[in-house]
């Protein structure tokens, strides 16, 4: 979720005209390359409909086995137990719980972090899943989610390299904060640290009472996810659906268009108490960077972390602005020697499943990790 600035607001009506335009133009003339007819027209169209209007929930692009489980989340294994060179230390990566599958780390093949991770060395890689909110979940909070995060790290021998995505990142700081001793590098990536900064109507919100202030954030929460709106990316949804036409005539292309569409469609719950917590302690009352956030009973002090820091941001990232990431930087105790930022061109998800953000920023990193891993 995510208060747009006005200038992204404005930007709205140019962005959908120019993806319209691109996708019927590009498509009516690969439509004339190949000699299409009323019928080429008729099937494609069909085609198109069905993508778009696919229930099919999205899924893992490779078997990951699972080695771990509990009523929040599942933990796999993505590493490679037959390297001769292994890392003494694994890395747990964290993957956003914001109403998404946690597949997204391994979308499609060619587009997925845990690949691009393991191709640059990371032998012993494991990943969580997290868990559709269910009632029997759904008065887990923070601690709840942080005692997953915990129990995984003991799984894996009581110290990780821990890597956050969007939310993941967040919950990784967090984590890391209270457990400094079990995090042996933190990596952060397109996650808001500093939830107001670039974010104007969440400051404002702020300066309301705080259950006002969650309570209409949570309604237009609501009311856009019953109405079947993408909360997270509407302009993103037509895009694709666009690029989705124009490339109607590659079954590749359409496939993995598909998946990627299955993935934003794709509604999966928060626990309640957690989705009221992250409202009302991040979006609205910015604890984290405040110096005022207490998890577990007790406070949440980001300069205990001084393990070494990467931070990864996107460009035109509309849900975790560079800025928002970097702020980090500025509150731990890591010695700015052992920080690294990374500004690339990409949007939210682009850092994710992005053909340069996986072989230009994730590949080098992970040869980075494993070399200080051994």
């Amino acid at each position: 979720m995510v208060a747009l600035t006005q200038a992204q607001i404005a930007a709205a009506p140019m962005r959908i005209g120019a993806a319209a335009i691109a996708g019927w133009s590009t498509y009516l003339l690969g439509l004339a390359r190949r000699g299409g007819t009323p019928f080429t027209v008729a099937a494609d169209m069909t085609r198109f409909c069905l993508a778009l209007t696919t229930s099919a929930p999205p899924a893992w692009a490779h078997p990951w086995p699972v080695v771990a489980q509990w009523p929040l989340a599942k933990l796999r294994d993505c590493g490679d137990p037959s390297a001769t060179d292994r890392e003494t230390v694994p890395t747990l990566l964290l993957p956003p719980q914001a109403g998404t599958h946690s597949c997204i780390v391994d979308h499609s093949p060619g587009r997925s972090q845990v690949e691009a991770l393991r191709a640059g060395g990371l032998t012993r890689l494991h990943c969580l899943e997290w868990a559709p909110g269910s009632p029997e979940t759904d008065g887990c909070s923070i601690d709840e989610h942080l005692a997953v995060v915990h129990d995984a790290v003991a799984h894996l021998g009581g110290r990780v390299n821990l890597i956050g995505d969007s939310q993941g990142g967040w919950l990784g700081t967090i984590y890391a904060a209270l457990h400094p001793e079990a995090v042996h590098t933190l990596t952060v990536a397109g996650a808001p640290i500093d939830f107001h900064i670039e974010q104007p109507a969440l400051a404002t919100l702020a300066q309301t009472h705080t259950g006002a202030a969650a309570s209409l954030v949570d309604l237009w929460y609501d009311a856009a996810r019953a109405a079947g709106l993408q909360t997270t990316d509407p302009i993103g949804e037509i895009e694709r659906a666009m690029t989705l036409l124009a490339k109607i005539h590659d079954p590749d292309e359409v496939t993995r268009i598909e998946a990627e569409r299955r993935w934003f469609a794709w509604k999966q719950e928060i626990p309640a108490a957690f989705l009221d917590w992250i409202m009302r302690k991040l979006f609205v009352g910015n604890e984290l960077v405040e110096g005022t956030l207490v998890v577990q009973d007790g406070p949440v002090d980001l300069g205990a972390i001084h393990c070494p820091l990467h931070l990864i941001a996107g460009s035109s990232d509309i849900l975790a602005a560079p800025a928002q990431v970097l702020a980090l930087a500025e509150r731990v105790g890591t010695a700015p020697s052992s920080i690294t930022t990374t500004v690339i061109d990409a949007g939210h998800i682009g850092l994710f499943i992005g053909r340069a953000a996986l072989t230009e920023v994730w590949t080098p990193h992970a040869r980075l990790l494993a070399a200080a891993s051994r």
